[in-house]
């Protein structure tokens, strides 16, 4: 009779366990599958940081464009660079949801010899550094990161776009 109740309570043991198990991979799986289907911050409404010596700013979008449509973008926003004697460097730190994507660099120097552009795959970088000034005494006149993503629609059409952040300096 000793022996039956033991068996009795290792069953109920093995099913409590069992029970155990099957909640924590239902949770696991509810939580993974709410990650992968949230809603996420549009690409309009992100920024991107840029950092030259002392001051730093978020920039806001540029344009966001379907592909291959032309718009216009207007006045980008403008930063100080230090002194031509000592004009370190332009530090550009991209967003989470920039960084997963593939994205672009875009230098323009006053010197278009001195011009660049970088490309990065997904999360290979978030943040860059840019010479102010050149080895050839360029000087950095513009920054420009973009990235393709989809922009969901009011009536909920994904459109493939180019959202682009841009900022002058002086």
């Amino acid at each position: 009779m000793a022996n039956k109740r033991a068996t009795t309570q290792q069953w109920k043991v093995l099913a409590i366990a069992l029970m155990g198990v099957i909640i924590l991979v239902g949770g696991v799986y509810a939580f993974l599958t709410f990650q992968a289907n949230k809603p996420g911050t549009p690409v309009r409404d992100l920024k991107v940081s840029v950092a030259a010596g002392e001051e730093r700013q978020d920039i806001p979008t540029y344009t966001v464009c379907e592909l291959d449509v032309e718009c216009p973008g207007g006045d980008a926003p403008r930063m100080h660079l230090a002194d031509s004697s000592a004009p370190g460097e332009v530090t550009i730190t991209v967003p989470e949801e920039v960084e997963r994507n593939s994205w672009r660099l875009l230098l323009i120097y006053d010197d278009p010899a001195a011009n660049t552009e970088r490309v990065f795959t997904s999360g290979e970088s978030g943040e860059e550094t840019a010479p102010a000034v050149t080895d050839t005494g360029a000087k950095l006149v513009v920054a420009e990161v973009s990235t393709l993503d989809i922009e969901k629609g009011d009536d909920g059409e994904e459109t493939p776009v180019i959202a682009t952040w841009s900022v002058g300096f002086d």
